[in-house]
């Protein structure tokens, strides 16, 4: 028999995408209205009655612009060296889902009872050597995990929740329709050091279910499940929740050297160099510095003191189709 739990959600609780600084600008919508992020890093709102050429359209600053980036520091060149790193889930802290994350803990109920019986075994198995077997009854006994209960997680979303967290996943939806989406791993002085790519899969982590549709991200060993009111970390086996507002989510245009192949649909700025000068001449102190593209990625960043988890995807034009 499972264990439920059921969850009331008011607006305002969901996963939020704030759209901010500057770029080409990022543009997503629908039917009857479209929200366009321009290159000054403002947002422009447009509302039209689709067959009727009839539109509204009302440009304002974005609050956000003035922040800058994170995890930035420089050398003694003067040079910014971004960095960024794995995902440490061991430290991770979680906000969220406390009585779920509870019961999907595995269980060693006969932990102790196997070491006493090892411990045993191998005392005994200098008296008689047919003892051995207690040893290793002991072994499967300590070992032994009790599989948790299959957990159902069910939300009564209230006002316009729902629709808030309907917007949430189509543009979720419209990044991920993007050539390349990768968790970036390690960057420095805007070169992509490491990175893993991202699938998409249906649902939440084996055991636990839920009674709306949830957009999930898979990179290597880790889980990345977006939550009407939480974000899910799973990596073996192990889950972290963390809170909403306990996080800080934005999503921007930023560019990149990259030296290798680049996705069909992104854009390539200009040429440049892997080491340049702050006139952007190649910097000559360097014998490997090749030729690079600089291109232009869309960043969805999530993070808190515990976690910087930065989403790259090739497509910067988020248009909701």
């Amino acid at each position: 028999m499972g264990i439920r739990f059921r969850k009331s959600i008011n607006l305002g609780k969901g996963f939020r995408i704030n759209m901010s600084k500057t770029g080409p600008g990022f543009s997503w919508g629908g039917k009857g209205f479209r929200l366009t992020k321009t290159a000054k890093g403002n947002i422009r709102g447009t509302a039209y009655i689709p067959g009727t050429g009839l539109s509204y359209q009302k440009e304002f600053k974005n609050p956000l612009n003035d922040l800058g980036k994170n995890h930035t520091e420089e050398n003694k060149e003067g040079k910014t060296i971004n960095k960024t790193s794995a995902i440490d889930f061991k430290n991770i802290k979680s906000t969220a889902l406390e009585d779920v994350l509870e019961s999907r803990k595995e269980e060693r109920p006969y932990k102790l009872v196997g070491l006493i019986l090892s411990v045993a075994g191998i005392f005994l198995f200098f008296i008689n050597p047919l003892f051995i077997g207690l040893t290793i009854i002991g072994a499967i006994l300590y070992f032994y995990k009790k599989n948790p209960e299959q957990v159902s997680l069910e939300y009564d979303f209230e006002d316009r929740s729902k629709e808030e967290y309907d917007l949430s996943n189509k543009l979720l939806a419209g990044i991920l329709e993007s050539d390349e989406v990768f968790l970036i791993n390690d960057l420095e002085n805007d070169l992509i050091l490491d990175r893993s790519p991202l699938r998409l899969v249906k649902g939440l982590p084996k055991g636990i279910d839920t009674n709306v549709e949830i957009i999930s991200l898979e990179a290597d060993d880790i889980s990345i499940s977006f939550l009407p009111d939480a974000l899910l970390l799973e990596k073996n086996k192990d889950l972290k929740a963390i809170d909403y507002k306990d996080l800080r989510v934005d999503l921007r245009a930023e560019d990149f050297k990259e030296e290798g192949k680049v996705a069909k649909d992104a854009r390539i700025l200009e040429k440049t160099y892997k080491h340049t000068n702050k006139d952007g001449s190649p910097d000559k102190r360097y014998k490997d510095n090749p030729e690079v593209s600089l291109v232009e990625y869309g960043i969805l960043q999530i993070e808190n003191s515990d976690l910087n988890l930065m989403i790259g995807f090739s497509d910067t034009v988020i248009d909701g189709e």
